[in-house]
């Protein structure tokens, strides 16, 4: 289907320019996208170049690349996995306006994200009782889970922290019953930990948010109807994707393992609460190398130091109001401001991926 092209009507004023900005919007297959060349002048990109299908855009401190009909994108070689893959129409490279609005903006511009840092972190040790979870050669999920829990447990409490775990030992915990307890803690974050299981060749961590309303997870290619419902975390989808940013970025870095990406889904444990929230996956039992690594303490060990720097640096983030969400594979981004979420209550599923652009102000 060709492009239709629309120029935005409404126009925004820059904080230290004197003219107004005004993004092109592309309606493509019923879905709006902006051009790559609008991001690259919007956020103050020095270099924009593009290699047959590719595209790098470069700062002074940020680098994004990535690449048509790939859903891959990397900021400072910090692997994202976007709700709809980057196209290509009439000789122009697009990005999805959902993905605009929901990721990039959030990750480049935090500082006016409606969150304050957390006092509190819930350490959520997935699984338990008789459900054991991923099964390995060295052990199951539930134990792994639970030790890593309880050791970041004692770094976050030595730095001064409340930390509140949804199961203290080897019991079951129905998924409500852990978002239930997550909503009741004021001025928190929720962080659930699990290991993976998959194919024996399968390798990796990966960090999950919440997926945006009118978009499918992840791992789905389809929407269904689920998922143009609204979820109570979906009023913190900007927190939500700069949590999963620090954290994510702190487990690549000090784990040094296989970079498998900042993903969305709606896992109960998310999709219910009205904090913010992430859910990481470290590692695969089901791989005899990424397994033997995870039954040792020491990878346990690293993997709760992540927790514990993901934690700090989501804080500083939200504190200062700068926006340093701490993308550290290369080097961390410039930021100055995100817009406000829109309200769920309102979204129109014929309208799908209808979000607030990005203002300068």
């Amino acid at each position: 289907m060709r492009a239709a092209w629309v120029c935005l009507g409404v126009c925004f004023s820059f904080v230290v320019q004197a003219f107004a900005f005004e993004w092109t919007l592309i309606k493509h297959d019923g879905r709006d996208y902006v051009p790559v060349d609008d991001v690259a002048k919007f956020y103050s990109f020095t270099q924009a170049s593009y290699s047959g299908d590719l595209v790098r855009l470069e700062g002074a401190t940020l680098r994004i690349q990535g690449g048509v009909n790939s859903r891959e994108l990397y900021l400072n070689g910090l692997k994202f996995i976007l709700s709809y893959p980057v196209i290509k129409a009439d000789n122009k490279i697009l990005l999805s306006r959902m993905d605009l609005s929901k990721l990039v903006d959030p990750v480049l511009r935090p500082a006016r994200i409606q969150s304050a840092p957390a006092k509190t972190i819930i350490l959520d040790a997935g699984h338990g009782g008789y459900d054991q979870g991923a099964l390995g050669t060295f052990g199951n999920e539930k134990g792994f889970a639970f030790d890593v829990v309880t050791r970041a447990r004692a770094l976050l409490m030595r730095a001064g922290y409340t930390v509140r775990l949804t199961r203290s030992s080897d019991v079951f915990l129905p998924l409500e019953s852990r978002a239930n307890f997550a909503n009741h803690q004021p001025k928190a974050i929720f962080v659930s930990v699990h290991f993976n299981a998959g194919r024996a060749d399968s390798v990796g961590i990966e960090t999950y948010s919440l997926a945006p309303q009118g978009v499918p997870s992840t791992n789905d290619y389809v929407p269904s109807i689920n998922d143009f419902r609204p979820c109570v975390g979906n009023v913190r989808d900007s927190a939500n994707i700069a949590l999963a940013t620090s954290m994510h970025s702190a487990l690549i870095t000090t784990v040094r393992t296989y970079d498998r990406g900042i993903k969305r889904a709606r896992f109960v444990v998310l999709r219910d609460i009205n904090i913010p929230g992430v859910l990481i996956e470290g590692g695969f039992l089901s791989n005899p190398q990424d397994g033997m690594r995870i039954a040792t303490p020491q990878y346990r060990q690293l993997v709760a130091q992540a927790i514990f720097q993901g934690v700090q640096s989501y804080n500083r983030a939200m504190a200062r109001g700068t926006g340093q969400i701490m993308v550290k594979r290369d080097s961390a981004p410039t930021s100055e401001h995100m817009p406000a979420a829109n309200n769920p209550s309102v979204w129109d599923p014929l309208k799908a991926g209808v979000y607030a652009l990005p203002e300068r102000n």
